[in-house]
């Protein structure tokens, strides 16, 4: 029997930690393994896990640089969720799939002028985003359909920032023949202030927004007019496969860390159709 500490970082994603969680709960309930929840803050996972010398295994959820030094070398096995790190073993989303999944879709509907629109600064885009990004970008450019400066939009994570970016398009009076949301507050604002304006998607524009399958909104594009495709990827998978890793693990140290990357999925709406 092992007992998975569920370490979260404070600041880190809630709804990702939510949805996790409760995937870990769902992977051990029938078994006799158990779980228990710890918070640390940055830097100071190693503090946090020696106050907890019961735990035979360490999900972690939002560590630092300082805090995956420690994991490296630490006795224990653990895991790092939704974030690449070489030398630990991690479950995290496939970033550039999720952007190529997208421009595919579009390409594939005939589209050829396409736009995206991303939270974050150009010049320091995070590993989410800007690999989702580059994923977009390069498939478009790899099929003959390079994405212009003007197409591509950044801003704060939220959803004013979608607002500005449609508010945008229509000053213009030149729409692309797509566009690839990442972030759904963003998506959810730009798509209503678009079809608020009288824009007919996807008759004018296909618009293809990124969601995940949470707890908390697990349906929300399916309620846009009409309702919007996605990009999403299994969320779930981070909190069930880290908790069945650790478990092994724990009772045979000899096991290989599993690097799991999480593909990107197409949820199709009808807010895409054929140029």
């Amino acid at each position: 029997m092992a007992k998975i500490g569920v370490f979260y970082g404070d600041g880190f994603d809630p709804g990702a930690y939510t949805l996790a969680l409760f995937h870990a709960q769902v992977a051990v309930a029938h078994t006799a393994h158990t779980i228990g929840l710890y918070t640390f803050r940055p830097d100071d996972l190693k503090t946090a896990s020696m106050q907890a010398p019961e735990v035979d295994g360490l999900l972690t959820f939002g560590p630092s640089s300082t805090d995956i030094e420690f994991l490296k070398t630490h006795d224990r096995p653990s895991l790092v969720c939704e974030r690449v790190v070489p030398g630990c073993a991690y479950v995290a989303p496939d970033n550039y799939d999720m952007g190529r999944t997208a421009a595919t879709h579009l390409l594939d509907l005939g589209h050829k002028r396409l736009s995206v629109a991303l939270p974050g600064d150009p010049n320091t885009l995070d590993a989410y985003h800007g690999t989702r990004f580059v994923g977009f970008r390069e498939t478009a450019a790899a099929a003959g359909q390079p994405i212009t400066d003007d197409d591509i939009f950044f801003g704060a994570k939220e959803a004013t920032t979608g607002t500005a970016v449609a508010e945008t398009l229509l000053a213009r009076g030149d729409l692309p023949d797509a566009i690839y949301v990442q972030n759904l507050p963003m998506a959810l604002a730009a798509f209503q202030t678009l079809t608020a304006a009288g824009v007919s998607i996807p008759n004018d524009i296909s618009f293809v927004g990124t969601t995940f399958t949470q707890l908390n909104a697990p349906m929300a594009t399916t309620h846009t007019i009409p309702p919007m495709t996605t990009v999403t990827f299994q969320k779930e998978e981070m909190g069930r496969m880290g908790v069945e890793y650790l478990c092994e693990a724990a009772a045979n140290p000899a096991v290989s860390p599993i690097e799991v990357l999480l593909p990107g999925i197409l949820i199709g709406g009808e807010s895409t159709a054929e140029a």
